[in-house]
């Protein structure tokens, strides 16, 4: 137990600490936000965060190009959808969030961030009936200064033991000179007819794609390998796409007020950005178990303080806040999810440790 005396020494000790006097903050928050590459995030976090936990990076990671984005099977348009609602969460709906004490500590948000109850995100087309077998994840990227002069393209992946099936939605003519990586940089080797209106057709090794103008303006393209990579194989599932939304597996049931989907990941990691700022981003990425500790994926080497143990959806997680570097620190969160799923969300400091548990606590995984 500390002394009045001991406690007025400590205190006139402070008074000359000014801000100039302390060191430097360490680079890092905004590369660890916006970095990305040719693989799922949330992959990447389960094989990097093992090997590189409790070591400090010391280089920035180098953004990949536009060609890394779409070969990678992301892609696809349209306007980038606002993903607030107007209902407001009552401190009566929210969950009572574990207190993690002792632990890391963040003053009060200066911008009085309020919790919102969150819209579902979805995928705007569906195969109807989808092809038997193949199973989808769903990506959208791009279309936001977040990625650049990447367009927004939205994709649907079905892969299976039979084949593969990639459906991507173009806000515009997706057709030029330049090589994007769509395929469509060739000219068609044929034409179709897909829901009453025409379709080039191309063809390359081992597969074939159709691409066609919806009535809205709209591109769609549809391609397929193994047993749909024949053009006889494939028109069914071409004629089977619906301009019908399906829902994404990984869902936030809270997410900050005002802020806006900024893209998703081949279903496994799901953003969301205030105005699009890169350093004011809420990010969750999905992983199987077993690759790594709750300590280790919570931990890059950056921590301001050893991990925080607290309880999110009743299992055991991980909280602690990162160094940003010129940016604020922010937020690391760890939890598990059903079937063995694990999660890492990252978070501005903008936020309680209340708020980061709120949001923690309302993740939801469907494989």
């Amino acid at each position: 137990m500390i002394t009045d005396r001991e406690l007025d020494a400590r205190l006139d000790a402070a008074a000359g600490m000014h801000d100039a006097d302390l060191p430097a903050l360490p680079e890092g928050f905004l590369r660890e936000l916006t970095s990305t590459g040719s693989e799922p995030a949330s992959v990447v976090a389960a094989r990097q965060l093992v090997s590189d936990a409790r070591e400090r990076r010391s280089t920035p990671r180098r953004r990949p190009g536009r060609k890394a984005f779409v070969r990678a099977g992301i892609a696809v348009v349209a306007v980038a959808a606002a993903w607030t609602t107007a209902v407001l969460v009552t401190p009566a709906d929210r969950p009572t969030p574990p207190v993690a004490t002792p632990g890391p500590t963040s003053e009060a948000p200066v911008d009085g961030i309020q919790l919102v109850a969150a819209e579902e995100v979805t995928f705007p087309l569906t195969l109807d009936p989808a092809p038997p077998g193949l199973t989808p994840t769903f990506s959208m990227v791009g279309g936001v200064g977040f990625f650049g002069d990447l367009p927004l393209v939205h994709t649907a992946d079905y892969t299976g033991d039979s084949g593969r099936v990639l459906v991507r939605l173009f806000a515009e003519d997706p057709r030029g000179p330049e090589d994007t990586g769509y395929g469509l940089d060739e000219a068609p080797a044929g034409s179709a007819t897909v829901g009453g209106r025409p379709a080039e057709v191309r063809q390359g090794d081992g597969y074939v794609s159709l691409l066609w103008e919806l009535p809205d303006d709209r591109w769609v393209q549809v391609l397929g390998e193994g047993d749909y990579g024949p053009l006889a194989a494939l028109l069914p599932v071409a004629e089977s796409v619906v301009d019908r939304p399906q829902p994404l597996g990984l869902q936030f049931g809270l997410a900050p007020a005002g802020w806006t989907l900024t893209g998703y990941e081949e279903s496994r990691q799901l953003d969301l950005t205030r105005n699009g700022d890169a350093e004011q981003l809420l990010r969750v990425s999905v992983y199987p178990g077993g690759t790594a500790t709750l300590d280790e994926i919570v931990d890059a080497g950056d921590l301001t303080a050893p991990p925080t143990p607290v309880t999110i959806q009743g299992r055991e997680g991980r909280l602690a806040l990162a160094e940003g570097g010129a940016s604020p620190d922010f937020w690391r969160a760890a939890g598990q999810l059903p079937d063995g799923y694990r999660f890492l969300m990252l978070a501005p400091q903008a936020l309680t440790q209340d708020q980061v548990l709120q949001i923690a606590e309302q993740i939801t995984y469907t494989p």
